[in-house]
């Protein structure tokens, strides 16, 4: 499924490269925003997930068509993260991980888009398609750890069913914003888009505890016990969890980006249009 995907990321871009032949103008400009995500260590009240809301950073391109159509191309890196201490969960897990995305989405406005006619403010909704990468990572005895490599639930091992989850991922990017000419060359705007994913792991937590001696034996003790950090908070020896519940394999990982965007309108070379004061001879204001 993951090469399938990557080949419609692709058929994407060029659909959205041979559509621009016929653009009115481009715009591009940054990205600067928050960034976080639900899953099995996402806390549960309003407030502390604003809490654990990170920075996130990018820039875009986007081709517009008319007054209603536009298509865009960006990269985000962004930096999500998850503690069960937050709610005091006795399972005591954490991760901490960047996310770096490439994606192509469709945008739609309404009422309209297009300063050259008046139209100088619009909501819109956007869907499309991205790839990302991410590498889920904890603090342990002072030291960053990588978490996909250790197998914490065993991925890999003789007599588990799954292997190592994929650190390169495709999502689907979906949402809204709104944005505003605030002049013939810039535009500002807001947007809050989720990201529909087919993993479970971006937080490494999914299914149920692996043996720890399995893990002990196979990867090391500190795989063991990184996969089992309730006996930090209890004390004593290592309890054998295996297939116990750990997360809920039953619902993927989601990471969203809210943000905000300012971008200049550029001369467009294939469409003819101009962004910077005129297009097609006719005053933006």
């Amino acid at each position: 499924m993951y090469n399938g995907s990557l080949k419609i990321l692709v058929l994407v871009i060029g659909m959205l490269y041979s559509l621009s032949v016929n653009a009115q103008y481009v715009d591009g400009g940054l990205i600067l925003g928050g960034s976080f995500y639900e899953g099995d260590l996402s806390p549960n009240s309003i407030t502390d997930k604003i809490g654990s809301i990170r920075p996130l950073g990018g820039i875009f391109f986007r081709q517009n068509f008319d007054e209603h159509w536009a298509a865009r191309v960006s990269a985000h890196y962004g930096i999500i993260m998850g503690d069960d201490a937050i709610d005091q969960r006795p399972r005591n897990l954490d991760f901490r991980s960047s996310v770096f995305e490439f994606g192509a989405t469709v945008q739609f406005s309404f009422p309209g888009y297009d300063p050259d006619i008046g139209l100088r403010f619009s909501p819109y909704a956007f869907i499309g398609i991205a790839y990302f990468k991410f590498n889920p990572a904890t603090d342990f005895d002072g030291q960053k750890v990588e978490l996909q490599p250790l197998g914490t639930e065993g991925q890999g091992l003789p007599g588990y069913n799954s292997d190592l989850y994929r650190l390169n991922q495709i999502s689907i990017p979906f949402g809204g914003g709104i944005r505003y000419s605030i002049n013939p060359s810039l535009n500002i705007g807001a947007e809050l888009g989720p990201r529909v994913t087919f993993t479970d792991y971006l937080d490494d937590v999914s299914g149920t505890y692996a043996s720890y001696r399995d893990l002990a034996e196979n990867r090391s003790v500190r795989a063991a016990d990184i996969a089992d950090r309730s006996r930090e908070l209890t004390g004593g020896d290592p309890v054998e969890r295996q297939g116990e519940i750990r997360g809920n394999p039953d619902r993927n990982d989601w990471y969203i980006f809210a943000s905000l965007t300012i971008s200049y309108n550029f001369y467009d070379l294939l469409g003819g249009g101009f962004g910077g004061g005129k297009r097609n001879g006719c005053p933006l204001y």
